[in-house]
C-alpha cells in the first residue's frame, strides 16, 4: 500500500496513520495539535522544581538531597526537555506554514514569539530586580545585597533578553536564575526560522547549527582546562567557555530533527522509531539514567536530548504511543508551565518560610516545603496564565496562521 503524503501533515492522527500504514486523508483545518506534549511540558517543570526545592534548602542551611548527584541534574535535565520540545513544536510549525503557504512570515513568527514570552519575563525581571529585594520575606541568603551591585548593567542585559550573558558576568540573581533559559530559546528563535526559510536541505542545516554550536563549545573547553592552558585563564575565556556550555542550541535542533523526521513522513523510519520495543526501553531507560545521575562525558546534553527526542516524538504520535497523557489535570498544567517555570522560585521561598514556622527542619519540614512550593508555583502560574498571559494569547491568534494546539 502506498502512504499518501500530505502537503503538510497537520495533526498528530494523519502521522499515526502513517506510521500504521493507513491511507491518510487531506486535514480540514491548519492546527497542529499534539495534545500528550502538554502533559510532557509539567514534567519538565516537575524536574526543574525539585531540583531547585533542594538548591534552596541548601542555600537557606536546610537539610537537602543536594549532595546526591542526581538532585542536581534534575533542573538541568527539566530544562533540556525543554529546548528539545520547543525546538519540535517550533521547527513543526515552521515546516507547516512553509509548506501549506509557501513562505515563512518573519515579522509575524517574532511578534508571536515576543508576545508569549516577553510579558511574564519582564514582570518577573521588575520582581527579581527591584521588588523582591526590599521585602524582608524573600531575602535570599548571600545573594540579595549583592543584587543592587552593577544594577543598571544587569537591568540592562535582562531588558535585552541576553540574560544568560548576565548569568556568566553577575552574581546569580535570586529568583532570575531561571531565566538564562529564556535568552538561549529567544536567539534559537531568532536563527532558526531563516535556516528554515533559506533551504529545502533542513537536515543539513540541523547538523551544520548543533555540530557547530557542539564543536565550539567543547573546543573551548579543551582549550582552556586548567590541565593544558593552550589559551590564558581570564575573565574573557572563561565567560566564552561558561557561556558556550550553557548556549545550548544544539538541544534545540535536535529537537527540530525529530520534528524534520515526523513532518517529512516517512513511514518506515517512523514504524521503527516508534516500534513497541523501543518506546519500553525508553520508559525503563531514561528514569533509570536520570535516578542514576547518569553522565555521558562531554556529550550528557546531547544524548539526553535524543532520547528525549525520541520520546517526544512517540508521544506526539497518540495513536501509536504506549503511554498517554492526556489527562485534563496535565493539560491544564502543562499550559501554565511557562509560569510554573519563571514564578517557581518565589514558591519555594514561600514554602520554606512556611514550613519553618510549623516545623523543625527534618522530614515534616521537608514535605511541607515540597508541597507548599508547589500548590504556590500552581496559584501563582494560574493567576499568570489567566490574568496577563491570556489577553496577549489572544492577541498573538491575530498573527497566526498555523495554529499550534499544543
Amino acid at each position: 500500500m502506498q502512504i499518501n503524503k500530505l502537503p503538510v501533515p497537520l495533526v498528530s492522527t494523519a502521522a499515526a496513520s502513517a506510521v500504521q500504514g493507513l491511507p491518510v486523508a487531506e486535514p480540514r483545518a491548519r492546527r497542529v495539535f499534539f495534545p500528550n506534549l502538554n502533559g510532557l511540558r509539567f514534567l519538565a517543570v516537575l524536574l526543574v522544581i525539585v531540583d531547585h526545592v533542594e538548591e534552596m534548602r541548601n542555600d537557606f542551611g536546610l537539610s537537602s538531597y543536594w549532595v546526591h548527584p542526581a538532585v542536581p541534574m534534575l533542573g538541568q535535565l527539566g530544562v533540556t526537555l525543554f529546548f528539545v520540545l520547543s525546538g519540535f513544536l517550533i521547527t513543526y510549525l515552521l515546516l507547516a506554514e512553509k509548506e501549506t503557504l509557501g513562505e515563512i512570515k518573519f515579522g509575524a513568527f517574532y511578534l508571536r514569539r515576543a508576545l508569549r514570552i516577553w510579558p511574564l519575563y519582564y514582570v518577573v525581571v521588575l520582581l527579581g530586580l527591584f521588588v523582591l529585594p526590599r521585602i524582608n520575606f524573600f531575602t535570599f541568603p548571600g545573594l540579595t545585597p549583592l543584587v543592587h551591585e552593577h544594577l543598571a548593567a544587569k537591568a540592562a542585559w535582562y531588558a535585552l533578553i541576553l540574560p544568560n550573558v548576565a548569568k556568566e558576568l553577575y552574581p546569580a540573581v535570586p529568583y532570575l536564575s531561571q531565566a538564562w533559559s529564556i535568552g538561549v530559546e529567544e536567539q534559537f528563535y531568532i536563527i532558526w526560522p531563516v535556516l528554515v526559510h533559506l533551504s529545502h536541505r533542513y537536515a543539513r542545516n540541523f547538523l551544520l547549527l548543533a555540530g557547530g554550536i557542539y564543536v565550539v563549545g567543547q573546543l573551548s573547553w579543551a582549550l582552556t582546562t586548567p590541565q593544558r592552558h593552550l589559551l590564558p585563564i581570564n575573565e574573557l575565556t572563561t565567560f566564552v567557555k561558561n557561556f558556550l556550555y550553557f548556549f545550548r542550541i544544539q538541544c534545540m535542533a535536535i529537537g527540530g530533527l525529530f520534528a524534520l523526521l515526523l513532518f517529512r513522513n516517512r513511514p518506515a523510519v517512523l514504524r521503527a522509531l516508534t516500534a513497541r520495543p523501543v518506546q519500553v526501553a525508553l520508559w525503563v531507560l531514561l528514569p533509570l539514567l536520570i535516578t542514576r545521575g547518569q553522565t555521558f562525558r562531554y556529550v550528557t546534553q546531547e544524548v539526553y536530548s535524543v532520547l528525549f527526542g525520541l520520546l517526544v516524538l512517540n508521544l506526539a504520535l497518540t495513536e501509536t504511543s504506549l503511554v498517554s497523557l492526556r489527562l485534563r489535570v496535565l493539560d491544564y498544567l502543562g499550559r501554565i508551565s511557562y509560569g510554573l517555570y519563571m514564578l517557581h522560585g518565589i514558591a519555594v521561598v514561600v514554602g520554606i518560610r512556611f514550613a519553618g514556622q510549623v516545623a523543625a527542619d527534618g522530614p515534616v519540614h521537608h514535605a511541607i516545603t515540597f508541597g507548599v512550593a508547589v500548590a504556590v508555583s500552581i496559584a501563582l502560574a494560574a493567576a499568570s496564565y489567566h490574568f496577563l498571559e491570556t489577553p496577549f494569547l489572544r492577541l498573538k491568534k491575530r498573527f497566526t496562521r498555523i495554529q499550534s494546539g499544543s
